[in-house]
C-alpha cells in the first residue's frame, strides 16, 4: 500500500502498519487543558513553550508535532498540523494560553502533515507571517499538491474522502479477518474512528505558500524567548528548517528527528549525518522532534547516525560494483541497526517500511550519482493537481 501522510506523494498514514501500538509515546508533564485540542494532547515544555502532539492511542493519519512559543507580542509556531481542523485546534489552544495573536508560523518542511493546518491559522490571523526555506516553498508548490489544492474546494474534500475510504477498506478487512489478534482489532476500531474524525476536520484545508523564505537563518527576536530559525543542511528533505531557542536551549527539529522510528522518504543520508552533527553542536537540553516525545540528550541522534552510516557502508561498495538496486535490496543486512529501534515484530515492520527500505533507495541514488527528487515515485492524485501560484515570498538572504 502506498503511504500518504508522511511525504506528499505517499498515501494514507500507514493504515495497515501503524495500526499497532502508537509509535510515539508521550513524555511526562502533559498538562490538562479545558480547551478541545483533539486530536492533539497539550504539553508544557516551559511556561513559554508548549507542544501539541498526538496521543499514545492515536492510530489515524500521521500528524506532525506543533510547537507554540509565546513571545511578548504574540506566538511563533513551529508547524501547523495536517488539516484545517488541526489548525483550528492550534488556534484554540493559543487563545487559551494568552490573549495574543499567532504572529508567525515556521514550516519545517513540505510533507503535508506539517503545513496543512495553515489555512485555518491564517483565517484566524490574516497577517500571520508564514516562513520556510526556499526548498520547502518549492515542495509546497509542487509535490505537496496531492489531492489538495491552493484554495478550499468540495473537489478536494471529496478526493480526500476517497483516500480515507481506501484506507478504511483495508482496516475493515483486517478487522474481519479471523487471524487478526483481539488487541489489534481494538486498535483498528480506534483507527477507524480517528480516520472518520480526520475526514470531518478536512473541509476547508488547502495549501498556503510561505510569505517569507530564508537562506540560512532568520531571527524573531524577543527579550525572553528569542527564536532563531535555522537551515543547517539537507536531511529528511531538501529544505529542513529547525527552530532554536538559545535562552531555553530548546530545539524543534521537524522531521530531521522522528522517534522512535525515523522516516526516510526522499532523504539525503550523507547530508543528514552532517546536519545531525550541527544539531548536536547547538548544545540543546531539550529536543522536540517532528513526531514523538521530547528528548533530553543526544542518544537517539547517535542511533540515527549509526543506522545511516551502516546503510552507506554496505550500499556504496555494492552500487559502485554495478549491482542493481533490486539486488542491493536483497543483499543489505540491516538487522543490527533495526534492533536498535526496537525488537517487537510491529516496530521492526514499521522501521523497515518507514526508514530502511526507502533509505536503501536514496543511498543507492547517492552512490550512483542520481538525483533525489522530492515527491518522486508516488502515484498521481485522483484529481488533477492544481496549478500552483507563482512564488511571491519575500526572501531573506541571511
Amino acid at each position: 500500500m502506498q503511504k500518504r501522510f508522511i511525504p506528499g506523494a505517499v498515501m494514507l498514514s500507514i493504515a495497515v502498519a501503524i495500526v499497532a501500538p502508537s509509535a510515539y509515546s508521550q513524555a511526562s508533564g502533559v498538562g490538562a487543558t479545558s480547551v478541545d485540542v483533539a486530536p492533539f494532547v497539550a504539553q508544557e515544555i516551559t511556561p513559554k513553550v508548549h507542544l501539541l502532539s498526538t496521543a499514545d492511542d492515536y492510530y489515524g493519519p500521521a500528524i506532525g508535532n506543533v510547537v507554540l512559543i509565546e513571545q511578548r507580542d504574540g506566538f511563533v509556531l513551529v508547524d501547523s498540523g495536517l488539516n484545517a481542523g488541526n489548525g483550528r485546534a492550534v488556534v484554540r489552544y493559543a487563545r487559551s494560553l494568552a490573549d495574543k495573536p499567532i504572529k508567525a508560523v515556521m514550516i519545517t518542511h513540505w510533507h503535508n502533515d506539517h503545513p496543512q493546518g495553515l489555512s485555518a491559522i491564517r483565517d484566524a490571523y490574516p497577517k500571520v507571517r508564514i516562513i520556510a526555506t526556499r526548498q520547502t516553498e518549492a515542495g509546497m508548490l509542487g509535490p505537496e499538491a496531492f489531492d489538495v489544492g491552493y484554495s478550499a474546494s468540495p473537489k478536494w474534500d471529496a478526493a480526500m474522502a476517497k483516500l480515507i475510504d481506501r484506507s478504511k477498506e483495508q482496516l475493515n478487512a483486517l478487522l474481519a479477518a479471523p487471524d487478526t489478534a483481539a488487541d489489534r482489532k481494538e486498535r483498528i476500531k480506534k483507527a477507524l474512528a480517528q480516520f472518520d474524525a480526520f475526514a470531518k476536520d478536512f473541509p476547508g484545508t488547502y495549501i498556503v505558500p510561505p510569505t517569507e523564505t530564508f537562506e540560512r537563518q532568520l531571527t524573531i527576536d524577543d527579550p525572553d524567548v528569542p527564536v532563531r530559525m535555522l537551515y543547517l543542511g539537507r536531511a529528511n528533505t531538501e529544505g529542513d528548517a529547525l527552530a532554536w531557542l538559545p535562552k531555553q536551549k530548546i530545539v524543534a527539529t521537524g522531521d530531521i528527528v522522528v522517534s522512535p522510528i525515523p522516516f526516510g522518504f526522499g532523504s539525503y543520508s550523507g547530508d543528514w549525518i552532517k546536519t545531525i552533527g550541527k544539531v548536536k553542536a547547538l548544545g540543546f537540553t531539550t529536543l522536540i522532534p517532528g513526531h514523538g516525545a521530547p528528548q533530553t540528550d543526544a542518544s537517539y541522534l547517535d542511533k540515527l547516525v549509526a543506522a545511516l552510516r551502516d546503510l552507506r557502508g554496505q550500499i556504496y561498495p555494492l552500487a559502485k560494483a554495478g549491482m542493481s538496486l533490486d539486488d542491493v535490496m536483497k543483499k543489505v543486512d540491516f538487522s543490527k541497526s533495526i534492533d536498535t529501534f526496537g525488537t517487537t515484530p510491529r516496530i521492526r515492520a514499521n522501521a523497515q517500511s518507514l526508514f530502511f527500505d526507502p533509505m536503501i533507495g536514496s543511498v543507492y541514488k547517492e552512490a550512483t550519482g542520481k538525483p533525489i527528487v522530492q515527491g518522486e515515485g508516488g502515484p498521481e492524485p485522483d484529481v488533477p493537481r492544481d496549478t500552483p501560484p507563482k512564488p511571491s515570498s519575500i526572501h531573506h538572504k541571511s
